[in-house]
């Protein structure tokens, strides 16, 4: 671990101890930023986090570094013992008109777009907190949040796509993937 990431860290968990959240989340997202599978980082970065949603988010990937956190596996059974079941992070709305509009509505097969090309560079709006970015960018500079995700999908309000991604789970939608069909909104 570099001297800049090792300081970043324990700056930012420095930060979720004294209870500066916002200052603990930059910290550690610039250490994730560096350095994505910094167990360490994910772990405080759960503890900074005051949506249960993104707590989840930040445990898991914990445990997608190391199954055997026993922290990451406390956390999360906590959260289960507290959350009531899920709901979608962000309203369903028509792409076009702006009106809601039902699941229900899409049916038939997934007919999944072709691939964005690697040298494809699309302007959009992050979908927390509608800072201007682009779609290269791993996480918006602004609110931190993940980029590359459902919630910034203009294929949100279809499951057909996340059903066959395994993305059905609000939280799986707001975290970072590499849906090889996203397209920004």
């Amino acid at each position: 671990m570099s001297e800049d990431i090792a300081q970043l860290l324990y700056d930012g968990a420095i930060a979720v101890t004294e209870g500066r959240k916002t200052d603990a989340q930059g910290l550690l997202l610039q250490v994730i930023e560096m350095d994505e599978r910094n167990e360490h980082a994910w772990l405080w970065l759960s503890g900074a986090m005051d949506d249960p949603a993104d707590q989840q988010i930040a445990l898991e990937n914990v445990l997608a570094i190391n199954p055997n956190n026993q922290a990451a596996h406390d956390g999360l059974a906590w959260l289960a013992q507290q959350q009531a079941p899920a709901t979608p992070l962000v309203p369903i709305e028509s792409l076009s008109q702006g009106q809601a509009i039902s699941p229900e509505q899409f049916t038939g097969p997934w007919i999944p777009p072709e691939a964005l090309g690697e040298d494809d560079v699309i302007e959009l709006t992050c979908w927390k907190c509608s800072a201007a970015l682009y779609n290269v960018a791993q996480f918006c500079w602004q609110c931190h949040a993940p980029v590359h995700c459902c919630n910034n999908c203009k294929f949100l309000p279809d499951p057909r796509c996340k059903e066959l991604q395994d993305l059905s789970n609000a939280l799986a939608q707001a975290a970072v993937n590499r849906c090889s069909w996203w397209r920004p909104s």
